[in-house]
């Protein structure tokens, strides 16, 4: 049985190996694994990570004294990274940045970071690059406080990339564990050489502490106007980014909004299905040739009493809101949410039908052959539970366009 489930805890991941964050990183081409960077800029005003102390260049190998940059007279925490093939640090009008030294494609693999999670207002990197090792002292333009935990994720080189309402990368995590986080990030589309990387700074801060930009200067056409994180975005903009978004900003704001659900469906699919954005509509089709009679999956629905409930679901790169109106069916005393089978398509002349095992199971049965990549269709105004006699209530009016020779024409559902 296909079970879906309310996500309301952090999915398990194989936690990395522990660093201390006493004593220096060693220097390595990078972990492996979300979050970008975090150099925040966007304002006309200087700020405070421009600043740095940097040594001389040294020879490949060499040690740099850790104790270059200083805090009131402390040492702080230094972390060692390496530039990876394609980037470098440069100046920009309003700071530092990260610029391409290589063309990317589209989806290419940029680099693979990770960052330490520790408590520290101030501290400094050390990037090799070739044969040269400069050193910056960063601050909280360039970390982030952690979504789960009053740490904060100290970046490397990567702290120094600029947020865009419409960025050219995107990262995903790879591996949180206590000590760090760990991201691969790539390119959102085909970056050119000498272009600049941004990333879209509302996929991964929850709420910007110390360093909203109140007025962004990213110059796209999507421009928000500003950024304060995630929280601050409208509905319409969460779910455009969600795809983008680490899950636990979403586990978060759930938590906070009266009313929500999220519900991932991205591997709990059913091997006979698979789902395409065709306009602005979903639709399941055939992930294989399907007889008769055939057992697509078996389901549980979830019972809502709430006519102001929704759900964000999620199918891989895909987010939609499911709302009561469009896709909850309505019995008396109750709604269910059927879960991914809410966005198959309506036919007169349906491929599948629904067969309930009792008031919430149900399994879903090919009513003929169906065809590798077919849309998979069902009348939604015959879903009664014959199992219970709980009739379907039609909430909701519209023209069938289906085609088929017994279209009805409009449909109550």
């Amino acid at each position: 049985a296909i079970l879906a489930q309310v996500i309301r805890l952090k999915p398990f991941r194989p936690s990395c190996s522990r660093q201390s964050q006493s004593q220096h990183m060693p220097l390595v081409p990078a972990c492996s694994g979300l979050a970008a960077a975090s150099a925040k800029a966007g304002s006309a005003q200087e700020p405070s990570h421009a600043k740095c102390a940097e040594t001389a260049p040294s020879d490949a190998g060499s040690d740099v004294d850790p104790t270059a940059c200083t805090s009131q007279g402390s040492v702080l925490l230094c972390i060692d990274c390496e530039l990876p093939d394609g980037v470098e640090i440069a100046n920009n009008w309003y700071g530092r940045c990260l610029v391409t030294t290589k063309p990317f494609k589209e989806g290419q693999n940029i680099y693979s970071q990770c960052t330490v999670k520790g408590r520290a207002v101030e501290y400094s990197i050390r990037v090799k690059q070739g044969e040269s090792v400069m050193t910056y002292l960063m601050d909280t333009m360039n970390s982030v406080k952690d979504v789960t935990t009053d740490l904060r994720n100290l970046y490397t080189f990567n702290g120094f990339t600029n947020h865009s309402c419409e960025p050219n990368t995107y990262s995903i995590d790879s591996d949180d564990s206590p000590d760090s986080l760990s991201y691969d990030t790539y390119a959102n589309r085909d970056i050119d050489i000498g272009e600049e990387l941004s990333v879209d700074y509302a996929t991964y801060e929850y709420e910007c502490d110390a360093h909203p930009i109140e007025k962004c200067f990213c110059g796209s056409t999507k421009c928000r106007g500003f950024m304060r994180g995630f929280k601050h975005l409208t509905w319409d903009e969460k779910i455009e980014i969600m795809p983008r978004a680490e899950l636990s900003l979403w586990e978060k704001f759930v938590g906070e909004t009266p009313n929500l659900g999220f519900v991932d469906y991205t591997h709990c699919l059913p091997g006979s299905i698979d789902v395409v954005q065709r306009c602005e509509e979903w639709e399941m089709v055939a992930a294989k040739p399907i007889r008769a009679g055939e057992l697509l999956f078996r389901n549980t629905s979830t019972v809502v009493t709430d006519e102001e409930f929704k759900f964000v679901v999620r199918l891989r790169d895909k987010v939609r809101l499911a709302v009561a109106g469009e896709h909850f069916l309505h019995r008396k005393g109750y709604m269910e949410f059927v879960g991914f089978d809410s966005f198959l398509q309506h036919s007169c002349d349906p491929n599948v039908e629904q067969h309930y095992l009792s008031m919430t199971d149900y399994e879903i049965r090919a009513r003929r052959g169906i065809e590798l990549g077919e849309t998979i269709t069902w009348d939604c105004a015959a879903l009664d539970n014959l199992f219970t006699g709980a009739k379907l209530l039609p909430v909701k009016s519209f023209t069938c366009r289906c085609g088929s020779d017994c279209c009805r024409g409009e449909i109550h559902a």
